[in-house]
């Protein structure tokens, strides 16, 4: 198989793959998009360096780009991007929840105070640290639930967090956030 065809074709499963039409490749490659056309109509090879930027851009090996078995090899690069983004994410989980039990005992231990808060205010912070993984997963959804969970715990932080001075009010301006964020994530205009 000619290598512009092997080129040709998996450019165009992974730009099928990631639901990119051949202008949206364009922006973010800097071409236009008559040249991705070109590539993909095996008219003419994309550079060395032009490869490597797509690589990059679609999480897979150089190799995998021009190899004829780059569709298998794509799956297993997006098998282990996943499961390293989510080793990643559990181990800042873990940080966390680490630190807010080490404030709570120094606090319990040392100023014989029990701040059970930092378990509260611990729940918006793994909500941030979890929101990348979406990047691997991209499902609407998925944002949403992360985006509604940090909104509505970091609200019930504050109000916890200030208990004494009775802000139950806080919580009606998560209600048009909360609004805004599904309009956002359901109901945005669909690309051209």
């Amino acid at each position: 198989m000619d290598i512009r065809q092997i080129i040709s074709n998996n450019l165009i499963l992974l730009r099928k793959k990631h639901n990119l039409t051949q202008i949206e490749l364009a922006e973010k490659l800097n071409y236009s998009d008559n040249a991705i056309s070109r590539w993909e109509r095996m008219e003419v090879l994309p550079s060395l360096e032009t490869l490597e930027k797509i690589s990059e851009l679609f999480n897979v090996s150089l190799a995998s780009l021009i190899s004829v078995n780059s569709k298998e090899l794509s799956e297993k690069e997006h098998k282990k991007l996943i499961a390293n983004r989510l080793a990643t994410c559990l181990i800042y989980v873990s940080l966390i929840i680490l630190v807010a039990t080490v404030i709570f005992v120094y606090a319990r231990i040392k100023l014989g105070e029990v701040l059970w808060e930092v378990f509260v205010w611990s729940v918006p912070c793994i909500c941030l640290v979890i929101m990348p993984l979406n990047t691997v997963f991209g499902k609407h959804i998925f944002k949403f639930v992360i985006f509604s969970v940090f909104l509505w715990t970091f609200i019930a932080s504050i109000f916890l967090q200030f208990l004494d001075l009775n802000m139950f009010m806080i919580f009606f301006i998560g209600i048009p956030i909360q609004g805004a964020l599904a309009i956002w994530t359901f109901v945005k205009p669909k690309k051209k």
